[in-house]
């Protein structure tokens, strides 16, 4: 991993790293790259709260005013997004659909909403509740945009930055849905617990293969928030969804990302699984801090191959 990777997962903490910083200090020449990859990885307000450099090397003043111009747009957008999701609950509650990530996560999951952005509403539904919803949709001024097996696309028609995502699983395609699946149904009884919190950040990171650093820090933040009287009713999700390699597999790469021991319990509570040593070389740090520049053609043979494993998804 670069010393500007180090420096962005050391800093991506939203309660502040309990480690040591790196042994090197990062150099001005790089805050331009510093503030794209940290906004790219979706850890940018973290960095603007944890970067010892924005405050102590004058040398960053221009790049940290980018940052906290750039950190002030996604929270307000990410603010838009959030009235929107909570005009549209009262509705969405009673066709037992649900709000996963998004809003959901930045106010349970995170100190401060700010330090969780996000581009879009996601919904998990049932199939028996999509014609509903697309009228409840369409009244409050969306438009179908696109359509794909499990997964709806609505756009509003006054601004279509905002949309909202219609999912009847998680897990859209089939190579990965004959494996795992977490529809509304696995969460409906306790659809906003920290047990459903933890598992919704494990798929949703697995089934993107983290391609942003800002999944790990939702598996790490969920774990955070799941007491222990609760792991039984998060064992029971692992088995449900049969994610079994993508919770183990997640969870010790949040623990070794941010060196937390309570990732790696829960990890232990689960239980052994085959092909776990393989996974955890396939998807480290460097692959996921590659997604986003000129290495991810290097590594992303190991994003495929972990896909794959999770494919065959051997307990």
């Amino acid at each position: 991993m670069s010393l500007l990777d180090a420096w962005i997962v050391h800093c991506a903490d939203p309660l502040g790293s309990q480690s040591p910083p790196p042994s090197r200090e990062l150099a001005p020449r790089f805050a331009d790259h510093l503030v794209d990859q940290a906004e790219a990885h979706g850890v940018l307000g973290a960095l603007l709260k944890n970067f010892s450099g924005f405050e102590q090397d004058p040398g960053f003043a221009a790049a940290r005013e980018s940052a906290r111009s750039r950190n002030r747009a996604n929270a307000a957008f990410s603010a838009l997004l959030a009235r929107e999701t909570d005009a549209l609950l009262p509705d969405l509650k009673t066709v037992g659909a649900i709000v996963v990530k998004g809003a959901t996560f930045a106010r349970n999951l995170y100190p401060t909403p700010s330090l969780r952005s996000f581009s879009d509403i996601d919904i998990l539904a049932p199939d028996r509740a999509l014609s509903r919803l697309a009228e409840i949709l369409s009244d409050r001024g969306f438009y179908l945009a696109e359509s794909h097996k499990r997964e709806f696309k609505w756009l509003s028609r006054a601004n279509d930055r905002v949309m909202v995502e219609v999912q009847t699983d998680l897990v859209h395609p089939d190579s990965l849905h004959n494996a795992i699946s977490l529809s509304c149904e696995t969460i409906a009884s306790s659809p906003y617990s920290p047990a459903a919190f933890l598992i919704v950040a494990l798929v949703h990171g697995v089934g993107h293969q983290y391609e942003r650093l800002q999944h790990v820090v939702d598996i790490r933040q969920a774990a955070r928030n799941l007491p222990p009287a609760d792991e039984s009713a998060f064992e029971g999700l692992v088995q449900a969804t049969n994610a079994r390699l993508a919770a183990v597999s997640g969870l010790l790469l949040a623990g070794r990302l941010f060196d937390d021991a309570r990732c790696r319990g829960i990890a232990r509570g689960i239980g052994s699984t085959k092909l776990r040593e393989l996974a955890n070389f396939l998807v480290d740090r460097t692959v996921i801090m590659s997604t986003t520049d000129r290495r991810r053609a290097i590594f992303n043979w190991r994003r495929l191959v972990f896909r794959i494993l999770l494919r065959h998804n051997v307990p």
